[in-house]
């Protein structure tokens, strides 16, 4: 079964949005070729940040989109661990002057407060696939359920483990 519900796709397009806005923008994104994240979860990460009008056609399985969502987990984890309060350093905000240097200064300022709000629609998301999964579900065990990864992906998105 194919997830093509509007209120899916509305999420998918506020994450995306903010994703590119505030998190993976021309001042922050220098910082993430430090994070150890494989070539297959970054992959997974632009598949939901890039949401094609093919993929609003087609839809996601249930679990192409948990997989795409543990793979932003996975990202908001290890920026959270890797990078954290030493983004700053990591992408020379020192170097920067006038402009440049008062927008990439914002960017940082706000990052932790952004990344949380990208977690929080990263959640949204994931209990609204749920939602749908046990209402595909139809008497069978939802397909999350059989997914063992999905177990942690509460604490990750809240900073747990």
């Amino acid at each position: 079964m194919s997830i093509t519900n509007t209120q899916i796709f509305s999420i998918i397009d506020r994450i995306s949005e903010h994703y590119h806005q505030n998190i993976s923008n021309r001042h922050i994104r220098k910082a993430f070729t430090e994070l150890t994240i494989d070539s297959d979860t970054w992959e997974k990460i632009n598949k939901l940040t890039e949401s094609s009008e093919y993929a609003r056609l087609q839809g996601y399985s249930f679990h192409e989109m948990y997989e795409n969502i543990y793979a932003m987990a996975i990202f908001i984890k290890k920026v959270r661990s890797e990078i954290g309060s030493n983004i700053r350093y990591m992408i020379g905000s020192n170097q920067a002057s006038g402009n440049d240097k008062l927008l990439m200064d914002m960017a940082v300022i706000n990052f932790d407060a952004n990344l949380g709000l990208l977690a929080d629609m990263v959640n949204e998301l994931y209990m609204k696939t749920i939602e749908l999964d046990r209402a595909e579900a139809k008497g069978r065990a939802p397909i999350y359920t059989r997914i063992a990864e999905l177990s942690d992906i509460g604490k990750m998105l809240i900073g747990g483990v």
